[in-house]
């Protein structure tokens, strides 16, 4: 009987633990000091009943205590939010937010009358994730939210132990839910999601009109790729002046899977100097249809990236005004004077919005203090096999208000070639790029220079990016790394307080995929099925440098996958074949060998995989007269020490650099060198910060004071009966 009545009592314990105590709103962007634990009892309770608990939640949504925090019939928020984001295409469901070091504050509006609720994971699912649900309760105007998580192995939201969400508002109108909460950044709690700088997933989901306090199956749902703690997006400055570089009425023939465009354009006529100090994309890519051009608001643009090239002075300013006038050139086949365009100056690719410069720079633009023409470069990626008209391009914002340094860009990572290659059903396989000490010992003033900001690019494979600083023997804290790798969402990412890089340094861009989802090789190249590894990194002062790039030397290459030599051709002119900006053709070469039947479009500028398709292996014997993109393709890539062994190889082996001036040259001699010695820095972040796991506790519902009292009261006679029955 006395066990009965113990249980009893700790079960009406249990269930009033979970309904977070009286608190007085605070509209600040900080969060109050955390409020401590009641008694000792309560802490024991919950760490053995925790798993009763939340598997109880989704019941209890619809009896518990409804919050009444203010009256919200004309609340207007006071807070200044410095992002805002649609989650999904119509704008039903946008997101807001503001930090401070230490929390986060939101805003989510959403076009129900039901639910909403937002989640954060490093998956696209809310497996795992931390999870947050809202309403307004249709019957008083009230709001209520609930700090939840997801199962690990099944798609559903159960409730914390540990409330770490504060409600600030919430109300509704006839069509939209809006709530306003926030939350630490690092709650010290295991089901919430630490808010760091990488990439999250953001989840929402909206629920059916009249879901207050339940659960039923959302009718909308989405994730999207976002970093939460970045700077102002956009500069409050009214001297911003546009210039569109745009293509006009480009048709992209149906039959063409990949596509580079090139186009010349000259800068606008400027009185002095101006600096550029941001872009966005302009996208406008209608499909082709019955012959004409059509408007279709969800069909997708085949335009994959873009990137605008500052051009090196040329005394012919004729021939370049003549370029600007024309349409452009197939890539490929563009003039060879265009190899001067080599400096980029602004690089987009599916998933940004564009960038702003950070305001102590901006690159020179127009003649009187920066270029005065510019190479636009777009790729298209139309594996649909569509016929599309195309006018994208690039817009630039610039101003007269010169900032503080003349700034450029520099290119770095694995040069684009098909000499770089992922196994398939690799869960973490790294290869790296390197922008050697000997072109930085030529190219870098004698002061260095500051890295301010870092675009790291790859496609859908790659999940990690780093940029690794070394300086003679030691490596130095990364300069920018992105552990949760999004090719959906591709922003650049600022470096606090600029890193100084000086003469001799050495930059390693490092790129981790999981290629668990491929059956076959994957190539290096421009086509959204292929993969890259890139940085473009934003400095100041201006160099001439404008690349510095490696790739794995075509003998060590193949040999590490077994082959000594083709027909018809040697190593040096394969060699060749990749260094060159376009496709050689070898008389001697076997014709119509290698072709890929799964190939539904021509290629364009595949760098190098269609070569690979035609060179036919005659050492070793073993793999005689097999193309050498089948022998790869029959590899057994399930053989953990195989896909070692070639990582290990071609990552730790040797490396040809490249060191590219802006007007084509070199700024040193081609190089191959071995995989830098030095003392990798070790991680500490596990030791920033001591957590005392479960300490913070923030109201998601409101209590009388009257239950307050009784919760403690409940609190001790369950302590006393707990030391009686022991003592009996």
């Amino acid at each position: 009987m006395k066990l009965r009545l113990l249980l009893a009592l700790s079960a009406f314990l249990l269930c009033d633990a979970k309904l977070a105590g009286l608190k007085q709103i605070i509209p600040s962007n900080e969060l109050p000091p955390n409020p401590t634990q009641n008694t000792q009892a309560l802490r024991l309770l919950q760490f053995d009943t925790k798993n009763a608990k939340t598997r109880r939640i989704t019941d209890q949504y619809k009896v518990r205590q409804r919050r009444e925090v203010f009256d919200s019939k004309s609340y207007e928020s006071s807070l200044t939010w410095a992002h805002s984001e649609r989650l999904d295409e119509n704008g039903d469901a946008v997101l807001r937010w503001v930090n401070s070091d230490s929390s986060i504050t939101f805003r989510l509006e959403a076009r129900t009358r039901g639910y909403v609720g937002l989640g954060f994971n490093s998956g696209r699912n809310m497996r795992g994730a931390d999870l947050v649900v809202a309403w307004v309760d249709d019957r008083n105007g009230n709001a209520q939210i609930l700090d939840c998580h997801g199962l690990e192995f099944e798609d559903r939201a159960v409730a914390d132990d540990v409330q770490n969400y504060e409600l600030i508002s919430g109300y509704q109108n006839d069509t939209h839910t809006t709530i306003e909460f926030r939350r630490l950044l690092d709650t010290c709690d295991r089901q919430d999601f630490v808010i760091g700088e990488d990439t999250t997933q953001i989840l929402w989901a909206l629920g059916p009109s009249g879901s207050d306090g339940q659960l039923p199956k959302h009718v909308q749902s989405g994730t999207r790729p976002l970093r939460l703690l970045q700077p102002l997006s956009k500069p409050d400055d009214a001297s911003l002046m546009q210039w569109d570089v745009r293509l006009r009425d480009l048709k992209i023939p149906h039959v063409m899977a990949t596509l580079f465009w090139c186009k010349i354009f000259k800068a606008p006529e400027l009185p002095r100097k101006h600096h550029m100090v941001g872009y966005e994309p302009i996208i406008d890519s209608r499909p082709i249809k019955n012959g004409r051009p059509v408007l279709e608001k969800n069909s997708l643009s085949p335009v994959h990236h873009m990137v605008l090239y500052e051009c090196a002075e040329d005394p012919d300013d004729y021939a370049w005004n003549e370029w600007s006038k024309g349409d452009g050139y197939y890539g490929p086949n563009k003039p060879s004077e265009w190899a001067i365009c080599a400096t980029p100056v602004a690089a987009w690719a599916m998933g940004s919005n564009g960038e702003f410069l950070p305001e102590n720079v901006g690159i020179p633009i127009g003649k009187r203090g920066g270029a005065s023409f510019y190479m636009l470069e777009v790729h298209y990626d139309n594996q649909a096999l569509h016929e599309v008209l195309d006018s994208s391009g690039i817009r630039i914002h610039y101003t007269p208000r010169l900032r503080a340094h003349d700034a450029a860009l520099l290119g770095a990572g694995i040069g684009v070639s098909a000499l770089h290659v992922i196994p398939p059903k690799q869960r973490h396989y790294r290869t790296v790029g390197i922008c050697g000490s000997e072109c930085t010992k030529t190219m870098i003033p004698d002061d260095g220079i500051t890295i301010v900001s870092v675009l790291l690019h790859a496609h859908g494979t790659a999940k990690k990016i780093s940029l690794k600083h070394i300086r003679g023997n030691n490596e130095l804290p990364k300069v920018s790394e992105e552990n949760s790798y999004d090719v959906r969402y591709q922003q650049s990412r600022i470096v606090p307080g600029g890193r100084k890089f000086l003469k001799g340094d050495t930059l390693i861009t490092e790129c981790t995929y999981d290629s668990t989802g491929r059956d076959k090789p994957i190539l290096g190249g421009y086509s959204a099925t292929q993969e890259m590894c890139l940085s473009f990194v934003l400095y100041y002062p201006r160099t001439p440098l404008a690349g510095c790039y490696s790739m794995t030397p075509a003998k060590e290459f193949f040999e590490t996958f077994g082959v000594r030599e083709f027909y018809g051709v040697d190593m040096t002119q394969v060699e060749n074949t990749f260094l060159s900006s376009s496709y050689v053709e070898y008389p001697n070469l076997p014709s119509d060998q290698g072709k890929d039947s799964e190939e539904g479009g021509m290629q364009g500028d595949d760098q190098g995989v269609g070569f690979m398709k035609e060179l036919v292996i005659k050492e070793p014997l073993e793999f005689g007269n097999k193309t050498f993109m089948a022998h790869l393709n029959e590899m057994p890539w399930s053989e953990p020490l195989l896909t070692e062994q070639i990582e290990k190889t071609l990552y730790r082996g040797m490396h040809m650099t490249f060191c590219k001036k802006n007007d084509d040259s070199w700024g040193a001699p081609v190089q191959i060198q071995t995989y830098p010695n030095f003392t990798e820095l070790t991680n500490n972040d596990t030791s920033e910060k001591s957590c005392n796991y479960k300490s913070v506790r923030l109201p998601s519902v409101t209590k009388t004071n009257a239950a307050i009292k009784l919760s403690l009261s409940l609190s001790a006679i369950l302590f006393t009966s707990i030391k009686w029955l022991i003592a009996r």
